[in-house]
């Protein structure tokens, strides 16, 4: 219940931690189904798009259909991940601006995209243009609109003070520690944060990826199948709802993915970018349901429609065995992380101070320290998280007894600083040969000081790096790679 990373998400920390109280499963599977229930109930508004611009049930049904089974919503309903929830948020506002009118509309659009705000203001930020021009071109808009959708706006981002009032709470547990304006500003716009994903993803590259990705998630015969419906258009009595949703989703899309291309994290198998996406394709389903119906009765095509209501059935279907079944969205079966995190901290003796290095073994020691509470004796600092406030609080008592001050070269060159305490460090490759002759190897980790290493120390960092290189898993294989080019054999 503390403020998480920027932008603090406070949208999506309160009901997860509802869903955390279900007594079944892990606090991982727990969060999960709260993405599932998401994802799932993203059929209402799909289902209220496609009867809009299709006329009838099959159509909508065929959007659901389209949207369930083939963007993504498989992986993003197993993962305790914001993209879910946000998704349900971002297209229910859509569905409010091409199916409503009137000040009901404008405040429906404008609590959604407030609280949508409250869950990833980025993907909130990048939607708003294409579902305001839908509202614009669904009826007329005045004074009253532009009030009610401001008021409940305000409404349903009101849930960024939970930030404030938990950084005074407990700032040890408060990234960033928003409670002072400065503060929260660098929060909620992830301003020191942002350098983590910004500034190196070549354009380019970012856009043949995001076109990948998109490509294998469907939204490339979504776009085939809307276009044929453009193609076979014909005047309806009522087409207003029709040109809403056309006009708005090209902007919709090409919102979601200015919002992936400045960022360095672009590469096909990252599922935070599967997530932006699988947003980004939603509001394309409803046009693809309409070309299949105009498909159908032109004579072009073959009554796929009627395959609707089985797609639905199979996709709500599959969505239940995702989350019942545990095996992805739990991550109970997955020993590798706590086996790779055990084995850094293994014979590290009561208050020692452990280096990590990179973003994964630091998530790795919050989780084991803070949610299952192992290896509390150790002092574990992560370097990645050097100069951030909260960190800064939280390690300040325990630092100053090991007598080791708080500054920033403790990131680049921790070994010269920590000498003369009992410390160990994980370093990698490229870092060696600046940290001098102080370190010993110590399983997977250096120290700057104590015995040589042991042969079950050695025994056992041979068989982490195996098990990490065997196992499949991108990640894990990563880190032995490097692990076994940079840290000593296990023979002697």
């Amino acid at each position: 219940m503390g403020v998480a990373h920027p932008p603090g998400e406070p949208g999506w920390l309160a009901p997860a931690r509802l869903a955390m109280l279900l007594p079944v499963g892990d606090i991982a599977f727990r969060a999960s189904l709260l993405s599932a229930l998401s994802a799932a109930l993203c059929a209402l508004p799909l289902l209220w798009l496609g009867r809009a611009v299709g006329g009838d049930g099959g159509g909508g049904l065929l959007a659901v259909g389209l949207a369930l089974l083939g963007f993504g919503a498989r992986m993003q309903a197993h993962r305790a991940e914001v993209y879910a929830p946000v998704a349900l948020l971002l297209v229910l506002a859509l569905a409010a601006a091409v199916c409503w009118r009137g000040a009901r509309a404008s405040g429906a659009i404008g609590f959604l995209l407030g609280a949508a705000a409250g869950v990833h203001p980025l993907l909130a930020a990048a939607a708003a243009p294409a579902v305001l021009v839908a509202r614009w071109l669904r009826s007329p808009f005045g004074l009253r609109d532009a009030a009610a959708g401001l008021g409940f706006g305000v409404a349903g981002f009101a849930v960024y003070g939970w930030l404030p009032l938990r950084a005074m709470a407990n700032p040890s547990r408060a990234w960033g520690v928003p409670d002072s304006p400065s503060r929260f500003l660098d929060v909620l716009l992830g301003r020191t944060f942002a350098a983590n994903f910004g500034g190196e993803g070549a354009w380019l590259d970012n856009v043949l990826v995001v076109a990948e990705r998109h490509a294998l998630s469907g939204l490339g015969v979504a776009v085939l199948l809307a276009g044929a419906a453009w193609v076979l258009r014909r005047e309806d009595s009522d087409a207003a709802p029709r040109r809403a949703l056309a006009v708005a989703a090209p902007l919709w899309v090409v919102g979601n993915a200015l919002t992936i291309l400045p960022q360095n994290k672009a590469f096909g198998s990252n599922p935070d970018v599967l997530g932006y996406l699988f947003v980004g394709t939603l509001a394309v389903a409803p046009l693809a349901a309409l070309g299949v119906a105009r498909l159908r009765s032109s004579a072009v095509g073959t009554s796929i429609e009627r395959l609707a209501p089985a797609l639905v059935a199979t996709g709500w279907i599959g969505l239940g065995v995702v989350a019942l079944d545990g095996v992805r969205a739990s991550r109970s079966g997955n020993e590798l992380p706590r086996t790779f995190a055990t084995s850094l901290g293994y014979g590290l003796p009561p208050g020692t101070l452990l280096m990590t290095s990179g973003n994964n073994t630091a998530f790795l020691w919050t989780h084991l320290q803070g949610v299952e509470r192992r290896r509390a004796d150790l002092v574990v600092v992560h370097r990645v998280l050097l100069g951030h406030e909260h960190e800064r609080r939280r390690l300040a008592p325990d630092l100053s007894r090991l007598g080791v001050d708080w500054r920033p070269e403790l990131r680049a060159n921790p070994a010269p600083l920590l000498a003369g305490i009992p410390a160990a460090i994980e370093a990698r490759a490229a870092e060696r040969p600046s940290m001098g002759s102080v370190l010993t190897p110590h399983g997977l980790v250096w120290q700057t000081s104590g015995p040589p290493e042991s042969d079950a120390l050695r025994e056992l960092r041979t068989e982490t790096l195996s098990r990490l290189a065997d196992s499949g898993d991108d990640e894990a294989v990563a880190v032995a790679s490097w692990a076994l080019e940079f840290l000593p054999r296990s023979a002697p």
